[in-house]
């Protein structure tokens, strides 16, 4: 045998131990990332409920502040109206 099979030989296991580890890393690198892409759905979900609720309760409040404003809107009319007869009482008498 020549010396550089012999050398070539004894680099074979130095490779295998190098192709493990390798394999041990891309394991570990696919767990991380499974239990990231899982905790960053978690996230998204969580965000959207939030949002969701965060809507529904926005459109409660528009509605009762609508609801609100034709209450006022109604009373401001009243008013108009007893301010004009107020005005029509002291511009031509009480009588």
């Amino acid at each position: 045998m020549s010396e550089a099979t012999i050398t070539l030989l004894s680099q074979i296991p130095l490779a295998g131990v190098v192709v493990i580890v390798v394999m041990i890393f891309l394991s570990f690198i696919g767990k991380y990332n499974t239990t990231m892409m899982t905790f960053l759905q978690n996230q998204q979900d969580a965000s959207q409920k939030f949002i969701s609720e965060q809507r529904e309760l926005s459109n409660s409040a528009l509605g009762r502040l609508a609801e609100e404003i034709k209450s006022i809107s109604g009373e401001v009319a009243r008013m108009n109206g007893v301010l004009s007869a107020h005005e029509g009482l002291i511009t031509h008498g009480f009588g």
